[in-house]
């Protein structure tokens, strides 16, 4: 799934009651990514209806907007950090015209 990201940096959906979006929160901050964590619980009401949109439905935290618009539900922090390396990865490649 993709949806639009103007904010061209990654976009965690989660709050600080779900185990899985601390250690996500935690592994990001550790790997010194930039990051805009959106509160669901605790902050604007309208993060819960963009989650609601993301995850058909569902408020499945943590859930993830990368920088191309690509989304995860629920994923793991290595699955995450995976991402952003491969996409980054990816990026130099094509820079270099090897893409």
């Amino acid at each position: 799934m993709t949806c639009p990201n103007s904010n061209a940096r990654l976009v965690v959906y989660g709050h600080h009651g779900c185990g899985l979006a601390l250690r996500l929160e935690e592994a990001l901050k550790n790997g010194d990514v930039d990051y805009e964590w959106r509160d669901v619980r605790e902050g604007e009401p309208r993060f819960r209806d963009e989650l609601r949109q993301l995850a058909r439905g569902h408020l499945s935290v943590p859930t993830v907007i990368f920088p191309d618009g690509t989304v995860m539900v629920e994923p793991r922090p290595d699955d995450v950090l995976r991402r952003l390396k491969r996409g980054s990865w990816a990026g130099m490649m094509w820079f270099l015209g090897l893409a």
